[in-house]
């Protein structure tokens, strides 16, 4: 009887432990193709969810000038972030967008500015250059701290994510829907889950001008 006690008074102890572990997290991949099958890289891909996030991502984003060319093609950021452009070059630039979300222009300028623009509101931004006119650069603005670009394989890999349900939002530059395409998944206390996704894509040079590298432009 006395070894039975022993033994049973550590089960409130041990349930109490168990149930003050954080939740494990699991792994997301979502594997993104053009309608024609063909991986797709630069598509923005985002989750909306009411999981908290444990950790807050970066601020800052640069998108360089160089090769009168932007870098990167496609970026990511959070709502409220600040973007720098600068013109790595030594030619003019010249900076600007008209987009809804977020209306902007850069002076022209050989120099390297580090001029700070802030993204206050989600959407798509288009970036150009008028003295460049192929040059071209998209800012996806998203409200959520889960949020990635597909890699050249065109897969966004969501890593220790808190288990919940997720929706997903694929977007890229040359999709022919104006809407983010959209599936919800669920994610375990552990494991990867996968998911396909496939977008339908415009012709390049209807969102990726071919540059034109041997016109003699300041």
């Amino acid at each position: 009887m006395l070894k039975t006690m022993r033994r049973t008074k550590w089960i409130p102890i041990l349930i109490g432990f168990m149930t003050s572990l954080p939740l494990q997290a699991g792994d997301l991949v979502v594997q993104v193709v053009d309608d024609g099958g063909q991986v797709l890289p630069d598509a923005a891909v985002y989750l909306v969810t009411d999981q908290a996030a444990e950790g807050m991502p970066s601020t800052s984003y640069e998108v360089e000038q160089k090769d009168k060319m932007f870098s990167p093609f496609v970026t990511v950021v959070p709502a409220g972030a600040n973007v720098s452009f600068p013109n790595r070059d030594g030619i003019g630039h010249h900076v600007y967008s008209f987009s809804p979300a977020k209306s902007f222009q850069l002076p022209l300028s050989e120099q390297e500015l580090t001029e700070q623009i802030v993204f206050e509101s989600p959407g798509i931004v288009t970036v150009g250059c008028n003295i460049h006119d192929w040059m071209v650069a998209y800012i996806y603005v998203v409200d959520t701290p889960y949020f990635a670009k597909t890699d050249a394989g065109g897969q966004a890999v969501f890593s220790d994510l808190p288990a919940g349900d997720y929706e997903i939002h694929v977007a890229h530059p040359g999709m022919k829907s104006v809407q983010a395409v959209t599936a919800m998944v669920a994610v375990g206390e552990s494991g990867n889950v996968n998911q396909n996704m496939a977008l339908s894509i415009k012709p390049r040079y209807f969102w990726q001008p071919e540059p034109r590298m041997h016109e003699e432009v300041y």
